[in-house]
């Protein structure tokens, strides 16, 4: 019997599991007499008193097996599983596998919600991981590693959303971030006694609340909307740094921002776009790198997918692609140049071609020059080649191939049909003949 599924038959029926339960009579009883009877190893309470919780699920499981209508053999089945797993998740709660026992716990509370002690037991665990997160971004926070800080915390508060050294801790290195990327001494202290003003407040609430019953609620309006005029100074300064380009630096104001009013939708809705921007920024330094080593094809899909995300860096963008442009137009024409220094004038013509008609302004460097020049070249060695082959006379025909050879080294078979004639006319018998 697996005892991770629902016991039922046939598929066709009505799934019974709809979750893993909350623990029925967690922590009563260590373990079973040694002289237990078959009829009480076969009840399945009498089994879950005594802590012999996969038993106890696999003689319900049998039982629903058996009966699958039996709504008395489905809640044995329920209220067993629960013990069993809340037990699990005990049991790895001890062993600092908390990670592993909230699973277990959460999959209890959604099988039986009613149970008190599953509850407990997640608070609990949840407090614990908080905890333990925020002790390493103290360390972390120590060491100066203010990234890991900052991650640090929001893991502590996915766990506990208000656990308040995590808030205070958060706040405070997001604005030595800020401090470091050149905001200024005067932004951080004002930022600094800001956020002193923020958390004193809180407490001189929490004090008065203990001791001012019935002005409770007052309190509590006057609190969240300090919390609110806080959150909006907060997003200013945030929206500033955002018209300046510091995108960073405005997403950690946005955030700050969302601690003192987590419900604030302006700094929620300008942390979400900074987080865009700040994805898009680092696609454009990545193509920028990118152009610098000459992969053409990745900075092109890096600034496919900065453009994708970015609303604020349109500008930057297009000019980065300006850039990119520029750079494959020098290499294109850095290598033609060295197809010119080859002495192939024909391929370095087709080459500047080529070139001049994919710049945009119709012409690149003085590739127009160049190509108007090669192409002088080439039709003159023509001319000078065509007459050496129709010259009779070797010395005449000698001078035009070296006429040709000087202002195209590498036309056709030049050098090879002068080598030919020099050797003919040093065969030649001297003028005059005779002795």
């Amino acid at each position: 019997m697996n005892l991770h599924r629902s016991p039922h038959r046939p598929a066709s029926r009505p799934v019974f599991l709809a979750g893993l339960a909350a623990a029925l009579t967690v922590g009563l009883g260590a373990g079973c007499a040694s002289n237990a009877s078959k009829a009480e190893e076969q009840d399945v309470n009498w089994l879950v008193r005594h802590a012999r919780y996969e038993q106890a699920v696999r003689v319900a499981a049998e039982r629903v097996e058996n009966a699958p209508d039996d709504a008395q053999a489905k809640e044995q089945w329920r209220l067993a599983t629960a013990a069993w797993r809340l037990e699990a998740g005990r049991r790895l709660t001890f062993e600092n596998k908390d990670i592993e026992a909230l699973e277990q716990f959460r999959a209890a509370e959604a099988l039986a919600p009613e149970q008190p002690q599953v509850r407990a037991w997640i608070a609990a665990t949840l407090d614990k991981l908080s905890k333990r997160w925020v002790n390493r971004a103290i360390e972390a926070h120590a060491a100066d590693d203010l990234d890991a800080a900052v991650r640090a915390y929001e893991t502590a508060l996915t766990y506990s959303p208000s656990e308040r050294l995590a808030l205070d801790g958060l706040a405070r290195a997001l604005l030595q971030l800020n401090y470091r990327r050149g905001m200024g001494e005067s932004y951080y202290e004002r930022g600094t006694r800001a956020l002193n003003e923020f958390w004193l407040e809180q407490a001189a609430h929490h004090f008065s609340s203990t001791l001012k019953y019935d002005e409770n609620d007052r309190a509590e309006l006057r609190r969240a909307q300090a919390d609110t005029l806080r959150a909006e100074n907060r997003a200013l300064i945030a929206q500033e740094l955002e018209e300046q380009g510091q995108y960073a630096a405005a997403r950690n104001e946005y955030r700050i921002a969302t601690l003192f009013d987590p419900a604030h939708a302006e700094s929620l809705a300008g942390l979400e776009r900074m987080k865009l921007e700040e994805r898009a920024a680092e696609h454009l330094r990545e193509a920028d790198r990118r152009i610098m080593k000459r992969d053409f094809e990745t900075a092109e899909r890096e600034l496919a997918a900065g453009e994708a995300l970015s609303q604020r860096q349109l500008a930057g963008f297009a000019a980065e692609r300006e850039r990119l442009l520029e750079a494959r137009l020098s290499a294109r024409y850095e290598a033609v140049l060295s197809v010119e220094a080859d002495h192939r004038f024909e391929e370095a013509i087709e080459g500047y071609t080529k070139l001049i008609e994919a710049a945009p302004q119709g012409y690149f460097r003085d590739a127009l020059a160049r190509r108007d020049a090669l192409t002088d070249s080439v039709a003159r060695a023509k001319g000078y080649y065509d007459q050496a082959l129709a010259e009779t006379d070797l010395a005449r025909r000698a001078q035009l191939l070296r006429q040709v050879l000087l202002v195209y080294p590498e036309y056709k078979d030049s050098r090879q049909l002068l080598a030919q004639t020099e050797s003919a006319l040093a065969a030649q018998p001297p003028a005059g003949g005779g002795r």
